[in-house]
């Protein structure tokens, strides 16, 4: 039967990771989730907001905002932060010109003496630097024969991949992945624009727009590694910026050992790998068409 929390089609996931990495991973069986605080790529979930855009660019796309909804008010305000949507539900009552007009007045006011209306950039700000910490966030990609990958995230050729199976009776939590995407042109919220549209949007779901966009989208370069991710947040019993969650044995598909593995990370593994019944361990070789080529490991 499938499972209500499935999100894709996808029958397997893979993870990098150095031999060490692989060692531990199979002994607790667990894998670690983190903060994007514990993050090697600066340009992946920012921590910071407002992607250096100045203050004053966004007071005025907010003066464009406010005047767009004004003259144009939505059918629908529910996503409004209280104070606009009060505003807008007003205007679609019924207002006399001149009061339209003086509303308009003071907007072109406000951008032009740089007095922020709606909700609070340094608000908005905090409470990112506040949920940073507390999101986590695993990474997974589609393939083990990720030349790249295998250079930078196996210790060079030196790793392994570990294949997880998406097992909707196990309720696999990688049902719930969502691949990332690699737009050629920056999402709106990092434009002044965009910020004004964040900040008249309601916090919950400004915040949850935010949170999807820097955790499902990053740059061009990397859309070769063809990223899936999966989201949380920490437990009340963290004590660090990550939470080790354990899988079950059967979710384990397949370990694949990385052509320059050191033979006595080879005999660990797969040593280890008699705890998982329904594993496949494969060994990756590079051949002369520069390609890789896998082989079956017995474990007899």
């Amino acid at each position: 039967m499938r499972s209500p929390n499935r999100k894709h089609d996808r029958e397997s996931f893979f993870k990098y990771m150095s031999a060490a990495t692989a060692t531990i991973v199979l002994k607790n069986r667990s894998l670690r989730w983190s903060s994007p605080l514990l993050f090697n790529d600066p340009f992946d979930v920012p921590r910071e907001l407002s992607f250096g855009i100045v203050p004053e660019d966004i007071v005025q796309a907010l003066g464009r905002r406010m005047a767009n909804l004004i003259e144009h008010p939505p059918e629908d305000t529910s996503q409004l932060t209280p104070k606009v949507r009060l505003i807008v539900e007003a205007v679609k009552k019924g207002i006399s010109p001149a009061l339209k007009a003086e509303l308009l007045a003071g907007l072109v006011e406000s951008a032009a003496t740089h007095n922020p209306t709606g909700q609070s950039m340094d608000a908005m700000r905090t409470m990112w630097r506040d949920l940073i910490p507390q999101f986590r966030i695993l990474c997974l990609t589609e393939s083990p024969t990720h030349t790249a990958m295998w250079y930078h995230y196996t210790d060079k050729y030196r790793g392994a991949v570990l294949e997880f199976r998406c097992d909707d009776a196990l309720d696999s939590a990688w049902l719930a992945a969502r691949p990332v995407t690699y737009p050629p042109i920056k999402p709106a919220i990092y434009t002044a624009d965009g910020w004004a549209q964040l900040l008249t949007t309601h916090n919950a779901l400004a915040i949850e727009n935010l949170l999807d966009v820097a955790t499902y989208t990053k740059a061009p370069d990397w859309s070769y590694e063809n990223e899936w991710r999966i989201t949380s947040f920490k437990r009340s019993s963290d004590t660090d910026h990550f939470t080790d969650y354990t899988f079950n044995r059967r979710e384990l598909k397949g370990i694949y050992l990385g052509p320059d593995m050191p033979s006595s990370d080879r005999k660990a593994i797969i040593s280890l790998a008699d705890d998982f019944p329904e594993v496949g361990l494969w060994s990756i070789s590079i051949g002369m068409n520069r390609e890789f080529a896998m082989t079956a490991v017995s474990v007899a």
